[in-house]
């Protein structure tokens, strides 16, 4: 919700890093920025199943790297001047796989008991059912950035705050609750967003 809101800022001092020779030392097509952003956390959750703790640290570097490919792929598209309905079909739709893999990894660190299985299912329901109701919000015209609790952007945050606590801790219940925490923030966000689109849809319909 935050971040949704400082887009706009957040997206001018990204151009201005850029125009300062940065946008030069990364690849023109934005869409290669985004298949890495997959690519490199493909191996996470084999990393975080050798409970080592140079290997959650390794984790945690490679989520915060396709975070910020994430980021800059966007960015990269307008400065370029190569924005395309196929880069925002591929930023969609590969930040579902990102983001679900960063929760399996959550879950392995998590002692993976009846109750982290539960809100993992819970809370890839959650994001998913977030990203949906902004893709048909968004579809029948209804503007959706900065609408609900936990964006795509915070969730990513949040989960690489609590495998920060884990690895500084090393306590599992961390993990554990991190997801019981997302799994409720993630449906309170998804039903925050269907509210919305309700009461606009219903406020045009009068």
């Amino acid at each position: 919700m935050v971040l949704g809101k400082l887009k706009d800022r957040i997206e001018r001092i990204g151009r201005r890093i850029l125009e300062r020779g940065f946008a030069k030392v990364l690849p023109r097509d934005p869409n290669a920025l985004t298949v890495s952003s997959l690519i490199i956390t493909l191996p996470t959750p084999y990393l975080t199943w050798l409970h080592h703790y140079w290997a959650y640290i390794l984790t945690f570097t490679l989520l915060i790297i396709a975070g910020a490919f994430d980021m800059l792929d966007g960015l990269i598209a307008r400065y370029w001047g190569r924005a395309s309905r196929l880069g925002a079909f591929l930023d969609s739709t590969l930040d579902r796989y990102v983001d679900f893999i960063a929760l399996i990894d959550l879950w392995i660190v998590s002692d993976m008991n009846l109750l982290s299985t539960i809100s993992l299912l819970l809370a890839v329901l959650g994001s998913l059912m977030t990203s949906y109701t902004r893709a048909r919000a968004e579809a029948l015209g209804i503007k959706m950035i900065g609408v609900g609790l936990l964006e795509r952007e915070e969730r990513l945050i949040l989960i690489l705050l609590i495998l920060l606590i884990f690895i500084i801790t090393g306590i599992g219940a961390v993990a554990l609750y991190g997801l019981v925490l997302l799994a409720l923030l993630t449906n309170i966000t998804a039903i925050e967003r269907i509210i919305t689109v309700i009461r606009s849809l219903s406020s045009r319909n009068n």
